[in-house]
Formats: structure tokens, C-alpha cells, sequence
């Protein structure tokens, strides 16, 4: 098999075949409505990693969604299947789940039979500097959507709010643009979770900001006790943010990434700070060592 290749699994076909080889139909609810929730992974020894905890997290989410649930089982195997493609290398791996085909008359998704899709692509490759320099950040004008902690706990395909983040990124040049809360608290990044670290301290926005409950998010709060680190969890004012020692990310294909700069002022001393750097790598050694042993 070619290993550059995208990669692909079905609901009507569990066996990997080329991506470029996959159709949808335009009656799709995923593509028709936006109908569709995800989940994205990533691979250590070309394992899926936390995939438990993802596979929770989606049917947590379709559930909260009302939408029809797929077996469990055949979807977990193709993404084990789509992740030993490209062994030994790494993969990024995503999951959409739709609600299935329109259907004359058929009001509610829960109706429908579910269609999903799981592929496969070469990991991106993790830029050095990123981490040895710290990234720059913006605050997005455009509050994280938030209808009583609804929308931002499910991972919808279309978010209209992180679509418009990611835009203002890309115009400013920088890594990442943070959300705040209709409120006007600290929420999240378009695509990572949020950290502040006040000497021993580690504080993070909880739940209740109306946030992602975010997989490497928990796997890091609980590696702070083993860094001797106090936890956090509660809602952060704007201001608190060029308050703390350092600030970093959390996400599935970013690991730990320290944050220097936000909106063009200095977080701290303006570099990666000792806190970020040791729960980097305590993520990293965790990571590997769950996926280590046993063939691909």
C-alpha cells in the first residue's frame, strides 16, 4: 500500500480503500445540514492513542445531539485497521459520524440509520520551534458559542464562531486565537485548550465556561499532582491571562504547546517557561508508553 496516500473506512465499507475512491451522497444529513459531529486522533507506535476516551467523548456528543448512535465495535476497527497503514509511521486519524440519509417525512435525525466515515492522514509534523520558542496568539472578536454549555461540549463539524477564529489567525500570522465567553470569560483556543500556570498553580477554564471537555485537556490535569502542581478548574477573567508566569495549549495533535505572546504582549519573560516544558514532556512519556509493545 502506499503509505502517502489518505486513507479511508466506512459505514458501508469497514475496509480501508483510498480516500479519493469515497463518495457522499448530496442526501447526506452531514453534508445537507451540517449534521455531523467528529472526533479527531492521533497515533504513538502508530497506535491510536486515548482512543477510548475519544470514541466516549463522540458518543457522548451524538448522544447530547440526538443522533442516531453507530456500532461501536465496527467503528473502532477501522480506526485500528486505518492507523496500521502507514506503520511505523504516525497518523492523524479523524472520525464523522452523520445522521444519515434524508428521507421524505423523516422529521428527526434519531430516525435515520447513522453514516460515517473514519480516515487516515500522514501526522503533521511537529516544527521544533514551536516549542522551543513559543507561539504568538490572538483574542478572537468573536465569543465562543455558548447556550448553556450546549454547543461547545459536542463536537459539531460546523461551528460558525472557530471557522470565523481560524480566519483571523490566518489574516494575523498567528498560531492560535483564543474565545472568550458571551460572558467575557476566558473559554478556549479555536482548537486547543487553555492553561495559565501561576507559580505552582495550574489553572484552566472549567467546564462550565461552556468549553470542550478536551482529551490530552484531562490526560495533562492529571499528570499535574506528579509534577507537584496544584489544580485549577473555574472561570478566568481576560486579565488574569498576561498575569501568569506562562500560558500553553493542549490538543490532540499539538501535545503541549508553550504560549509568549498574546495580541502582541509578552506572557511572562516571553519564552517557554519550566512548567509547560516538564508537563510536555510527562504527556510525551505517557502517550508512548500506553501505546508501547505488541505488534502494529
Amino acid at each position: 500500500m502506499e503509505k502517502a496516500a489518505f486513507w479511508c473506512c466506512t459505514s458501508e465499507n469497514n475496509e480501508p480503500a483510498p480516500a479519493e475512491a469515497a463518495r457522499i451522497s448530496p442526501l447526506d444529513r452531514g453534508y445537507f445540514g451540517g449534521e455531523s459531529v467528529y472526533e479527531t486522533l492521533r497515533t504513538y507506535h502508530a497506535k491510536p492513542f486515548a482512543l477510548d476516551d475519544h470514541l466516549r467523548r463522540l458518543w457522548s456528543g451524538l448522544e447530547r445531539a440526538g443522533m442516531p448512535l453507530p456500532n461501536r465495535e465496527d467503528l473502532k476497527s477501522a480506526i485500528n485497521s486505518l492507523a496500521k497503514i502507514r506503520a511505523p509511521e504516525e497518523s492523524y486519524l479523524r472520525v464523522n459520524v452523520s445522521a444519515g440519509l434524508m428521507t421524505p417525512g423523516q422529521a428527526f435525525a434519531r430516525e435515520a440509520t447513522p453514516r460515517w466515515v473514519a480516515f487516515s492522514a500522514p501526522l503533521p509534523p511537529h516544527v521544533a520551534a514551536v516549542y522551543e520558542r513559543g507561539v504568538r496568539c490572538i483574542v478572537s472578536s468573536r465569543p465562543r458559542f455558548n447556550p448553556g454549555g450546549f454547543v461547545p461540549a459536542v463536537k459539531f463539524s460546523f461551528n460558525a464562531e472557530i471557522i470565523f477564529a481560524r480566519a483571523e489567525t490566518a489574516r494575523s500570522g498567528a498560531y492560535e486565537a483564543l474565545l472568550l465567553s458571551p460572558q467575557g470569560f476566558v473559554a478556549e483556543a479555536s482548537s486547543s485548550n487553555l492553561f495559565l500556570v501561576f507559580g505552582k498553580k495550574v489553572v484552566t477554564p472549567d467546564l462550565a465556561t461552556g468549553i470542550l471537555d478536551g482529551v490530552t485537556r484531562a490526560k495533562v490535569l492529571s499528570l499535574c499532582p506528579k509534577a507537584g502542581l496544584e489544580v485549577e478548574e473555574r472561570r478566568v477573567l481576560p486579565e488574569e491571562l498576561f498575569k501568569a508566569g506562562e500560558l500553553f495549549l493542549t490538543g490532540t495533535t499539538r501535545e503541549v504547546v508553550p504560549v509568549v505572546s498574546l495580541g502582541g504582549q509578552l506572557i511572562g519573560r516571553g519564552e517557554p517557561g519550566i512548567v509547560t516544558d516538564r508537563l510536555l514532556g510527562l504527556f510525551q512519556e505517557l502517550a508512548l508508553e500506553s501505546t508501547a509493545g505488541g505488534d502494529y
